[in-house]
């Protein structure tokens, strides 16, 4: 599976995003050791300034006096050696002690590497050397592999070095049992590394005590690739012994709940929450355990509120330099002056840098006044330096794909509540990351031990921010999987936190969700989007990571939260044993895995005597309850965030009105580099942008235009005429199903160049295509009519593939004749990317002079045929027809499939006002091309999908208006299909219940005498829509192309003119309910649809007259063998879906017997198709069709056959024992091969449409899952 496959069902932008201009920066992005700076926060600004406020008589240690006294903080214990003191130089550095507060620099503890350079060299590391005792219950259970080490399972080492389960003294008293994991024998240096501020029990030599270790000491420039993790996420530098005793971790007494003792030592590790010490570090995403100095009182401030603006800076020491960078926003160059570092990672380090101002000289001046910093823009930023190649140590191929993989993600991201890149710069030995700088350190911290414990609502308002940053990052098709407590940072020092005092209305995000050096795009829909690969951190690991099953790295990410949820209510993991658990500490803590893999955990803090959720205690979390709740449990039963976000809990927790903005737009949340960005509610589906200026369209194009391990795509992209300008923008595939050879197709190639000069107009690149089409028109009554229905899912298959295919950001599509329509969109459902059709339009009607210059068109072409036979016309009256029937380009005029189809794709949304009546040689059509590319502009800002816009109200009014103009039977088979496709189930039932419900008001053709063209000029589609809406037969409420809603399009539509007699009033209708009729019985038990407009009557009984081709009865006809004095049901047969193959129209048969005069005296029934221009009595679709066995391929000439509509029955008079004996002769023929020829025995694309193609009452689709 590829990480780098997404796009589709994009799920979908943020609505407090802004996506950067990506292609602007450097094509000099490398890789990373998958370490992300915990500093890093969010501003939409290229960099801001914190100026934290001054302590005037009382340290940050006094503030903690004022905690909430009902959820206490935790005493943590580590087995790190004790502090290290600082350098003297950097203790002493006023520019520092200016600028940072006690809270804004959060304490670490020492780096592991540090551990291990000073361990003796020959001394093993044992599994209970690191204190992570998940891993060594995981004996049974096969490791992962590191996400940037080699692939070789652990197992394979298990003949030699045992994995146990419980360690012993010796192993961890640096016994030889120790786990080998890497045949290397060198191990990086160590690097600098201060303790963090708390009482560490000291290691005694003889279990390898810890020396202070030397600032500044860079690693072994001889250290050798890994390859594998000791565990789901971290890698341990192989080669040496670590005995570090094990970590003693308490829980205050005050933790526990009243009226509860523990059963064992208030120092038992398995009762409180932890922090991954070794892993953060590891990775870099931790700070050092480094002091802060303490800040002076102010001197301009006599409250000690404000700081004044920073204007001394300490001299630089040997360890400062200056970073070169660009700016991701503007490609500018940047320059960074260290201040100090701020974490050690394997291959990476995070210092704390501030900016410099080039001056006129275009020279940085660095000295001791730093004064290549003005005042004010003197803006504290973390570094990340990532080493590559021997240097560093690392793999480097490997390391350069996994920071490519990491930047790219970055770049592509923008959420206030996501960590933000803010530029880059490589060269040959290392590579540059600048991201924004958060004072108020991890999550952990907070929950931990922060000034006061997290009260109900800030939990709240973080849960809330988190779910909709991981539901952004899901619209997107990316996957976090590393989310813990670790990973989210806090952009609020705690002194400022103190001063909130309502976070629902707190107008800047909160946290920032860091660290996304684990995370991978999955691939969009049909693929699959299950992934293999285990990692993550083991406390937050889902059961199915852990069980080492194909996992949805979406579903994890929601456990993850889950567990992070519990963590801040409880000050606990969910899945560590209880306090008071009798045991062994160890050992209780081993089985944490097996906790998580049958997801066994309990409330503690807010439970009950019994161990249940006590409502009195958690009265003000119990929606935290009900979100931890849906959240761990196994995958098949755990809710999505999309569930979680539309609870009130969550969805009410932020409440931030925009003065700016209408009373109709969505709140607003900004970020904390104060750059406004617009939201909207987190209920609803998926985010959309509002602002332009703010919306990055090329969500989807730029998998190709922006990474620079796409530069081959990028220069065929230039051959064809783009700039470097262009590579920014999004792109639109314009598809349009033209052909020369149909009067409905031939000039959609006109119109798709003014789509996309429109499209070019509204700032995107337009990239047109071309699919397939069939005329029905021209293959009706011929073998070529087999090709059909076939081509409506080629032409979605051959859209859907140029649009997966080519990475396009949108779809205009420009279809013309019966199936295009369909067609293009079941492609926009599969795809979901922001879409639209722009109807080919319907053609003018004919004028033949020997029909007193009547209006005519194809349909009259059809019946001249009949009037013929019967001599009702002669031989130059029919050619003065056929020739003048059809005047130019267009789809044929009537309400026909073509017009039926555009008028119900109009009324569901999908295509601009007016669509589907605009003629398609007029003026009206040319504007509606041009203004395609504003509106496919707008949907793109506004994340609007297909799937937004065709929901269930939607198909319901389609039915109605269907039924309302009288419209083609297939109409069924196709709205079937364009629901499944965004995966809405409807059924033939449902077109009954629209149908018994809505009478028949107008008067086309093929039963009536008007075209479309004549509904054009009385208003169009519009104006019958506007009049339903009037009238509450249809809703108004959906979301449409155009941004706004279907009753809101409809507000300056024309009303009819009072004299207009196309369309009837209410009150007066052709038809009291639709004409079209779902039947069953006998002859159809899977069901069929019959169109009855009532002048044919409604119930008809008659003798079967059978053929099993269409031309068989065309002869007959000839042949005068139908007689109009005789009531008689004209059976065609295996013509369905798998039997025709394809399903052919039986126009040509309908009109011959509507043209001999034998309308009112014959049937039509059939298992293949009609076409909208067929009238009179007719029933098609019948399930199960002759081919597979229905009971239609039984009837026999002269069986009677009861049509009744009202009753909705079609029924073979025939006794079942009758029955019993044609099917066992059936049967026979078929072994004997003597039945006619079906699509189930051809090859070629036929033959594959009738194996894969499902029964009419099912829409025919060919993508089904079973």
């Amino acid at each position: 599976m590829s990480d780098s496959d997404s796009s589709q069902r994009t799920g979908r932008s943020h609505p407090l995003t802004q996506l950067p201009r990506l292609h602007e920066a450097d094509a000099t992005t490398l890789s990373t050791d998958n370490a992300t700076n915990t500093m890093a926060s969010l501003s939409h600004g290229d960099e801001r300034h914190y100026s934290p406020p001054v302590y005037k008589d009382h340290d940050l240690a006094s503030a903690t006096q004022h905690h909430h006294h009902g959820l206490p903080s935790l005493h943590i214990r580590t087995d790190i050696a004790g502090p290290v003191s600082m350098d003297a130089l950097k203790e002493n550095d006023p520019f520092l002690n200016q600028s940072l507060s006690p809270g804004s620099l959060p304490q670490r503890t020492p780096s592991l590497r540090a551990v291990l350079a000073s361990s003796a060299p020959n001394e093993g590391l044992s599994p209970a050397s690191i204190s992570s005792p998940q891993l060594v219950a995981m004996g049974d259970i096969t490791p992962l592999p590191s996400p940037i080490g080699g692939m070789t399972s652990w197992r394979h080492r298990r003949g030699s070095q045992s994995l146990s389960r419980t360690p012993s003294a010796m192993s961890r008293n640096g016994s030889s049992l120790s786990l080998r994991l890497s045949d290397s024998s060198q191990m990086l240096g160590p690097a600098e590394s201060r303790s963090r501020n708390k009482q560490y029990p000291a290691l005694g030599k003889a279990t390898g005590e810890i020396s202070p270790e030397t600032p500044g000491k860079g690693r072994q420039e001889t250290a050798h690739k890994h390859t594998r993790n000791r565990s789901l996420s971290e890698y341990v530098p192989p080669g040496r012994s670590v005995p570090i005793k094990p970590r003693p971790i308490a829980v205050s007494g005050a933790g526990l709940p009243q009226g509860m003792t523990s059963s064992v030592s208030t120092d038992s590790k398995s009762n409180n929450l932890h922090r991954e010490e070794y892993l953060a570090i590891q990775r870099g995403i931790a700070l050092p355990a480094v002091r802060p100095p303490t800040p002076p009182r102010s001197r301009g401030n006599e409250a000690g509120d404000v700081e004044s603006v920073i204007t001394q800076t300490p001299s630089p020491d040997a360890s400062e330099e200056i970073y070169s960078v660009r700016s991701i926003r503007t490609d500018q160059p940047r320059k960074y002056r260290k201040l100090r570092q701020l974490g050690q990672g394997t291959f990476s380090q995070v210092c704390l840098a501030v900016r410099m101002e080039n001056r006129e000289s275009g020279e940085v001046h660095d000295g001791p006044l730093m004064d290549g910093l003005a005042p004010t823009t003197q803006k504290l930023v973390a570094v990340k330096i990532i080493e590559y190649g021997p240097a560093g140590g690392a793999d480097e191929e490997r390391l350069e794909v996994s920071l490519k993989r990491e930047v790219e993600i970055l770049k592509s991201v923008n959420h206030p509540s996501l960590v933000q890149l803010k530029a880059f710069g490589s060269d040959e030995k290392r590579a540059l990351l600048v991201l924004d700088y958060c004072p108020g350190g991890d999550l952990f911290d907070v929950a931990a031990s922060g000034v006061k414990p997290m009260s109900p609502e800030l939990i709240r308002r973080i849960f809330a921010e988190l779910v909709d940053a991981v539901r952004y990052l899901h619209g997107n098709y990316i996957v976090h999987r590393d989310i813990k407590l670790e990973n989210v940072l806090v952009t609020l020092p705690p002194t400022a936190m103190e001063k909130i005092t309502d976070w629902r209305t707190y107008d800047r995000a909160v946290v920032t969700l860091s660290d996304l050096g684990l995370s991978r795009r999955i691939p969009e829909p049909p693929e699959s989007p299950l992934l293999q690969t285990r990692c993550g951190s083991e406390d937050y690991a889902a059961p199915e990571i852990l069980m080492g099953q194909p996992y949805d790295g979406r579903s994890t990410d929601a456990w993850a939260l889950g567990v992070l949820l519990y963590a801040m209510m409880e000050n606990r993991l969910p899945f560590d044993a209880l306090p008071g658990a009798r045991g062994d500490p160890e050992k209780l803590r081993a089985r944490t895995p097996h906790r998580i893999a049958r997801c066994e955990w309990a409330w503690y803090r807010y439970a009950d005597s019994d161990g249940e959720w006590d409502p009195v205690k958690g009265k003000d979390l119990e929606g935290a309850r009900d979100c931890v709740e849906g959240l761990l449990k196994r995958n098949t039963r755990r809710k999505g965030l999309d569930e979680i976000a539309a609870l009130d809990w969550v969805k009410d927790a932020i409440d931030v009105p925009d003065q700016r903005a209408s009373a109709l737009r969505s709140p607003e949340l900004l970020p904390v580099g104060n750059a406004p960005l617009n939201s909207r509610s987190l209920s609803t589906t998926l985010p959309r942008h509002k602002d332009s200026e703010y919306s990055a369209l090329n969500k989807v194009s730029r998998n190709v235009t922006q990474p620079i391990s796409q530069g081959a795509s990028q220069a065929m992209l230039y051959a064809t005429g783009l700039t470097e300008e262009d590579m920014n923008k999004a792109q639109v595939g314009i598809s349009s199903v033209w052909y020369n050879g149909n009067p409905c197709n031939m000039h959609l190639l006109d119109l798709s160049n003014r789509v996309r000069e429109g499209v070019q107009k509204a700032g995107l690149v337009g990239f047109q295509f071309n699919t397939v089409g069939v005329s029905d028109a021209i293959s009706m009554g011929t073998k070529g009519m087999r090709f059909s229905l076939q081509s409506r899912d080629l032409i979605a298959d051959s859209i859907e593939t140029v649009m997966g295919g080519q990475w396009y950001d949108a779809n205009i599509s420009i279809p013309g004749c019966d199936k295009n329509m369909p067609g293009v969109l079941m492609a926009m459902g599969r795809v979901n990317r922001p879409s639209l059709m722009v109807y080919g339009g319907t053609i003018k009607p004919g004028c033949a002079k020997t029909q007193n210059n009547a209006d005519i068109d194809i349909v009259s072409a059809f019946q001249a045929y009949g009037q013929f036979l019967t001599g009702e016309i002669t031989e130059p009256q029919r050619f003065d027809i056929i020739r003048n029937a059809c005047p130019g380009g267009g789809a044929c005029g009537g309400m026909y499939t073509a017009n039926t189809m555009a008028t119900a794709i109009e009324v569901m949304g999908m295509t601009l006002p007016g669509s589907s009546s605009n003629p398609a040689e007029s003026k009206a059509k040319d504007l509606e091309c041009l203004a395609a590319g504003a509106a496919i502009k707008r949907l793109l800002k506004e994340d609007i999908r297909p799937s937004d816009i065709l929901t269930r109200q939607a198909f319901e009014n389609a039915m109605i208006v269907v039924n309302i103009t009288g419209g083609s039977t297939n109409a069924v088979l196709h709205l079937i299909a364009i629901a499944d496709s965004v995966g809405i189930k409807l059924d033939i039932e449902d077109f009954q219940k629209v149908s018994d419900r809505t009478p028949f008001l107008a008067d086309l053709k093929p039963s009536g005498k008007y075209v479309m063209a004549d509904l054009h000029n009385i208003g169009g589609t519009p104006a019958l829509l506007k009049f339903l809406l009037k009238e509450g037969v249809i809703d108004g409420s959906g979301m449409t192309v155009t941004g706004e809603t279907l009753a809101k399009n409809l507000e300056n539509a024309p009303d009819f003119p009072a004299d207009q007699k196309i369309i009837r009033p209410l009150s007066n209708p052709i038809k009291k309910t639709g004409h079209i009729q779902i039947l069953r019985g006998s002859l159809a038990p899977g069901g069929s649809v019959g169109k009855i407009t009532g002048k044919e009557g409604t119930r008809f009984v008659g003798k079967a007259r059978v053929f099993d081709h269409e031309d068989d009865f065309i002869a007959a006809l000839e042949r005068n063998e139908i007689k109009k004095e005789d009531k008689t049901v004209v059976v065609i047969r295996y013509t369905g879906p798998k039997g025709g193959p394809g399903m052919p129209e039986m126009l040509k048969p309908s009109s011959a017997l509507m043209g001999a005069g034998l309308g009112s005296s014959c049937a039509l029934i059939t298992d293949g198709r009609f076409s909208g221009g067929s009238h009179g009595f007719l029933i098609g679709h019948i399930v199960p069709e002759a081919a597979v066995g229905g009971p239609i391929g039984l009837v026999k000439d002269g069986d009677t056959i009861t049509i009744d509509a009202e009753k909705r029955l079609l029924d073979l008079e025939v006794d079942e024992s009758e029955l019993a004996q044609r099917r066992q002769e059936w049967e026979a023929l078929r072994e004997a091969g003597k039945l006619p020829q079906t699509g189930l025995t051809m090859r070629g694309t036929l033959g594959k449409y009738a194996r894969t193609v499902k029964d009419a009452s099912h829409g025919c689709i060919t993508d089904s899952v079973e």
